[in-house]
């Protein structure tokens, strides 16, 4: 749970900005420090937030704390819901909308609506990265670059992609599902309804 106390504490003083900590390690995207940003960022989309990353730890997915992938999933984490919130760009919201649609279909605007309100949820997050995962997802024009504007990419989406398909495996062989250990970790966390 160590990656969702960082989180927290990173968070709470407002929203955050993910930068690299050198010019030389910003080609590599590894190692980030956040810097704090003017607003505030509202306890559910932090707890959202904190509990992905504690459900990704219930599951032994993760790297050890304080290292450069460690610090890359947090980064990840946070900026592609930092996205998905804030984008404007008509590319990044119809990846996030026909995401929900493919996985969801009548139920898309509501699992939509309820992500606009606090943040990840399991089944947003699967949504998206099953999305992300179809081969022609990051072939539409712009992507890329309107994603690049919250210093995230595909390689960063790579990395949430194997650990949601390294999670969800270790759970099924658990008896258990990525939506029912999440709903559990985000009741204990900040802005929990």
């Amino acid at each position: 749970m160590y990656l969702a106390i960082y989180l927290a504490a990173g968070l709470t003083a407002g929203a955050l900005s993910i930068v690299p900590d050198s010019p030389q390690r910003a080609e590599q995207s590894s190692y980030v420090q956040a810097q704090p940003s003017p607003g505030r960022t509202g306890s559910r989309y932090v707890g959202s937030a904190m509990a992905l990353l504690a459900t990704l730890d219930q599951a032994g997915v993760l790297p050890p704390e304080g290292t450069p992938e460690a610090n890359r999933i947090i980064k990840a984490v946070i900026q592609f819901q930092s996205a998905f919130l804030k984008s404007h760009q008509p590319v990044v919201r119809a990846f996030f909308t026909e995401a929900h649609r493919a996985k969801f279909g009548a139920r898309a605007a509501e699992i939509e609506g309820a992500f606009q309100g606090s943040g990840w949820s399991a089944e947003s997050f699967e949504a998206i990265m099953e999305a992300g995962q179809a081969p022609q997802a990051w072939a539409v024009d712009g992507l890329e670059s309107a994603l690049n504007e919250f210093n995230i990419g595909k390689p960063d989406f790579d990395l949430l992609a194997g650990l949601y398909q390294q999670s969800t495996k270790v759970f099924s062989e658990r008896g258990q599902s990525l939506s029912e250990v999440y709903a559990a970790r985000r009741r204990g966390m900040p802005g929990a309804q």
